[in-house]
């Protein structure tokens, strides 16, 4: 159950949007800068009503990002080839969020961001070209997702501070491990 402030007599309802807008954005960089998602943060739980509504924000950051990414390359790319202008624009978003694109990923392995992800594809495929009327959607899709996994990822994620390490000992996490395929990709 998502909490609204209590509304102050001195503040107006668009000023409370404002606020209710700012705090979801500040506790969706927190999860982004940290590279994980806590859903037993309080403030997390006050901001989404539950994972798949955060899911669906990290989701939307992303598409947000790579489809300004496609825009400018369409505007400015000298590139004409369709693949290599969707390429080219997820390499210029990669550096630009490589955090948020690793959850982005880690979360499409749930049916949720599979079919989050499944949709960001195709959008994908039809603003550079690659899908016209006509054309299959799951093809249109795979055939965008083929291209972004051949394009080079940033390096591992960051190793987490000191203070991420003690807070998962305080509350009995263990620490992430990484399995050697994690390590090879």
């Amino acid at each position: 159950m998502r909490h609204h402030p209590v509304p102050d007599p001195h503040h107006s309802t668009t000023q409370l949007r404002w606020e209710e807008v700012h705090r979801r954005s500040r506790v969706l960089r927190r999860i982004i800068d940290s590279g994980r998602i806590d859903f037993d943060d309080l403030e997390t739980r006050a901001v989404f009503a539950d994972r798949d509504e955060l899911v669906r924000a990290l989701f939307q950051q992303w598409a947000t990002l790579i489809g300004a990414s496609v825009d400018l390359a369409l505007e400015v790319g000298e590139v004409t080839n369709a693949s290599e202008t969707l390429c080219s624009a997820h390499r210029a978003a990669l550096r630009r969020a490589p955090e948020l694109y690793r959850l982005v990923t880690e979360e499409a392995t749930t049916p949720l961001g599979a079919r989050l992800l499944e949709h960001e594809n195709l959008r994908l495929a039809y603003a550079v070209g690659l899908a016209t009327p006509g054309t299959s959607t799951h093809d249109a899709a795979t055939q965008v997702a083929e291209l972004l996994a051949s394009v080079a990822r940033p390096g591992m994620r960051r190793k987490p501070s000191w203070l991420r390490v003690a807070g998962d000992w305080l509350r009995g996490r263990e620490p992430e491990t990484n399995d050697v395929q994690a390590l090879l990709s």
